[in-house]
């Protein structure tokens, strides 16, 4: 039976002991204060990072991993696989799908699909995590890569954020431009759509509201009759998290929630206290 093997970058935001659960390969992007510079999820972890971002007086940038970063995990997998399936960070939020793109089209002849996830965080990780399953149950490349073009279709993200001064600085805004300047007792519900961020509604009140709003949305569109697999993303706030894990098992058929922190690298761009909601149908 033939071995694919699977490949992410550190924007996917799984727990780290996922990655070797699964047999999953993580290359990571770097995150940068001043001259500070960090790989992500392996010099700074989301706590550190929180920490960090509260006390610098300068906003992280950050930086995606480069060709070669990619060439060199590609060619030291290809020689004892027989396909890679390399599922990234939307491309129209960073360049790490096309500097893979450009690795495994420079590696000739081997079995390298890599896909836009046109998700991020945990919602690529969903994705890499259907992926991973499928290859330890000995399924070819082409079954895993029509499978994860299937759920990136129907992946659902929704999510709210304290602030769009991070979305905005960072230039990931999107069309979520829409809100900003009406803030004011006004709290952002956002989507990602086709890869960008997008205005869903705006919520009068309180952050339970806010939160409560993200669940119904949800609700709203989940398929009928179907199970789902979801994921709830936090920066840091693990017990309002593990509170909207138990509402979500509660309200929709959930399989199975993971629950995880926003990385450094997604959390640059959303800021702490971000909050959000990331489900497909299992089949």
């Amino acid at each position: 039976m033939g071995t694919v093997a699977i490949v992410t970058d550190s924007t996917a935001d799984l727990p780290p002991q996922m990655y070797g659960e699964y047999g999953i390969t993580m290359v990571p992007l770097r995150v940068h204060f001043g001259d500070e510079s960090y790989r992500d999820g392996v010099d700074l972890s989301s706590e550190e990072f929180y920490r960090k971002l509260a006390s610098s007086k300068v906003l992280p940038k950050t930086s995606q991993p480069s060709p070669h970063d990619f060439q060199i995990v590609f060619e030291a997998l290809a020689s004892r696989s027989d396909g890679i399936v390399s599922i990234h960070l939307s491309s129209k939020m960073s360049g790490t799908y096309q500097s893979a793109a450009i690795a495994a089209n420079s590696l000739v002849g081997k079995a390298i699909s890599v896909i836009d996830g046109r998700q991020a965080s945990t919602a690529t990780g969903l994705l890499v995590l259907e992926a991973a399953r499928m290859a330890k149950a000995g399924a070819g490349i082409h079954d895993i890569v029509a499978r994860v073009e299937d759920l990136i279709k129907e992946m659902r993200v929704f999510f709210t954020v304290d602030t769009l001064e991070y979305l905005e600085k960072n230039g990931r805004i999107g069309k979520a431009t829409a809100f900003l300047g009406t803030l004011l007792s006004i709290r952002p519900l956002l989507r990602v759509e086709d890869g960008l961020v997008t205005p869903y509604e705006k919520v009068r009140g309180s952050r339970q509201k806010v939160l409560a709003r993200l669940v119904a949305a949800a609700r709203e569109h989940a398929p009928a009759g179907k199970k789902l697999r979801a994921t709830v993303m936090h920066a840091v706030s693990p017990g309002e998290a593990a509170s909207l894990k138990d509402t979500l098992e509660a309200e929709l058929p959930c399989e199975e929630v993971l629950v995880a922190p926003i990385g450094p690298v997604i959390g640059s761009h959303t800021g702490p206290r971000t909050m959000a909601i990331a489900f497909h149908p299992v089949d």
